[in-house]
């Protein structure tokens, strides 16, 4: 029996950046839709509009394993996204 692999869209990156927001520290979060969300220290998301943008400074990168711990705290956490996943039977 023939198995074809499976091949995944590559999705566009999250862009995730130190910043603060109100003289608030956090993390500046440009979605692949071009949302642009602030995560306080304490995983508060708050979305911006631009308005909010003269509040917003930009500081620097964030590296790469705080960045992926970033996102899988907005995709819910690792419960969500381990019970989210397709499961393969042999």
């Amino acid at each position: 029996m023939a198995t074809l692999l499976e091949t995944l869209t590559p999705r566009k990156p999250f862009v995730v950046r130190y910043a603060t927001f109100h003289d608030e520290a956090g993390y500046a979060i440009l979605t692949p839709a071009r949302e642009v969300l602030f995560a306080d220290h304490d995983a508060h998301f708050t979305a911006l509009t631009n308005d909010d943008a003269v509040a917003l400074v930009l500081l620097g990168d964030v590296n790469l394993s705080e960045r992926q711990n970033i996102l899988d705290t907005l995709a819910g956490g690792p419960a969500a996204i381990a019970c989210s996943r397709r499961q393969e039977v042999a």
